[in-house]
């Protein structure tokens, strides 16, 4: 699949899958062909979007029947809110007068990372990675292994935050050597094991982390699991003291809805957030739905700024 943006990291070929049995489909991983080409035009349309306004504040059972509760927002664990800064990061900002946050993610991952590259601009001394590779997920280790690869990721640039969005191609049941059922017992433990090792090396530099979730699908049975990987995700990240900050209300209309269209935040006009497939969005779609996490990583680089003793490299050159 084509980068989407002249700023993205450049990235190894896919790995393809092998071996002799192949009982799962990885139907919703075909899925996310529809984001290159959704994406492009929605950038095409709106070559320099206005950045969306930041404002603070503003989910088990068998594949073929899962039945998810309505999103509520949840609680921080205590621990996640006043976290100090790892002495790693504060000599790092010491040194280089910058931020630098990792994305990483499937196509979703992506997009949030090219929201965040908008709206946490170089002139605010922020470096924004692109960590995110399509097709991916935490079903799919045969295909990548996500772990190995930002261990990789980290260790040729630390970075100080990581943002983690992931999970549309986890709605599925998996293969490893047996089935193992979307959301049954044995799934949970094998991908909640990988979730554990995944944010285990986003923070092996000292980043503070946080995990992005999904938002709304247009198709019913796919919002459903989608839903319940959204849970599932959360009681993983707030086990893991990791804020987890849902997106699905962002991405609905008034009813609750999925809504390809949503009112823009100045006008109030309907526009294009979303692309054809009724699963990815388009770049003012993204940018949309991450407000929440920039307001912590800005509240996070200022009191990063202030234990360095730094002003941001760049402040005051314009964007």
């Amino acid at each position: 699949m084509a980068d989407i943006d002249h700023h993205a990291r450049p990235s190894a070929e896919p790995v393809a899958a092998s071996g002799p049995l192949r009982l799962i489909a990885d139907r919703t991983a075909v899925l996310v062909v529809g984001l290159a080409a959704g994406f492009a035009v929605g950038l095409c349309f709106a070559p320099a979007p206005a950045p969306v306004a930041v404002q603070p504040g503003s989910g088990a059972g068998a594949s073929t029947a899962v039945t998810a509760p309505a999103e509520a927002p949840v609680a921080d664990p205590p621990a996640a809110a006043p976290q100090g800064i790892d002495p790693r990061v504060v000599a790092r900002v010491a040194r280089t007068g910058k931020i630098h946050v990792g994305v990483f993610g499937d196509s979703f991952g992506i997009g949030v990372w090219d929201a965040l590259y908008r709206l946490l601009p170089e002139s605010e001394g922020y470096q924004v990675l692109r960590f995110g590779r399509e097709a991916t997920g935490f079903t799919r280790y045969r295909v990548m292994d996500l772990t190995a690869r930002a261990k990789d990721e980290v260790a040729a640039d630390p970075i100080d935050v990581a943002v983690i969005s992931i999970g549309v191609n986890d709605a599925q049941d998996m293969w490893e050597g047996k089935l193992y059922t979307f959301m049954s017992d044995d799934w949970k433990r094998v991908i909640g094991a990988r979730v554990d090792a995944f944010v285990a090396v986003a923070r092996s530099t000292g980043a503070q982390v946080y995990w992005v979730g999904l938002p709304a699908m247009r198709d019913p049975a796919l919002d459903a699991k989608v839903q319940a990987l959204n849970t599932f995700f959360a009681a993983r990240a707030h086990a893991l003291g990791v804020p987890f900050i849902p997106t699905r209300a962002r991405s609905v209309d008034a009813e609750g809805h999925y809504a390809s269209h949503l009112p823009d935040p100045v006008s109030g006009a309907p526009r294009l957030v979303r692309t054809g497939d009724g699963i990815h969005m388009i770049g003012i779609g993204y940018q949309r739905i991450v407000p929440d996490v920039v307001t912590r990583i800005r509240d996070y680089a200022k009191r990063a700024f202030a234990a360095a003793h730094r002003t941001p490299a760049g402040e005051g050159k314009g964007a």
